[in-house]
């Protein structure tokens, strides 16, 4: 029997981009484009991610992700 995913944990892992820009450290909401579908997101690091940038998708708090740069 297959495993039942929620749509939290099908979203964990995956990767998205920036379509407009992530103030660091929380400290206001950006847009990301994960699977074709448009997502408010916040992240935890130092510096402010820009559009085009890679994100990986850390966890979801609502209908908010908290996204990390993706390292190449």
């Amino acid at each position: 029997m297959p495993r039942y995913r929620s749509a939290t944990d099908q979203l964990m892992g995956r990767v998205g981009i920036v379509v407009e820009r992530v103030p660091a450290e929380r400290s206001g909401r950006g847009i990301v484009k994960v699977g074709g579908e448009l997502w408010s997101c916040e992240t935890e690091g130092f510096d402010d991610l820009l559009p085009d940038t890679m994100v990986w998708i850390n966890a979801r708090i609502g209908p908010i992700l908290l996204v990390l740069p993706q390292l190449d």
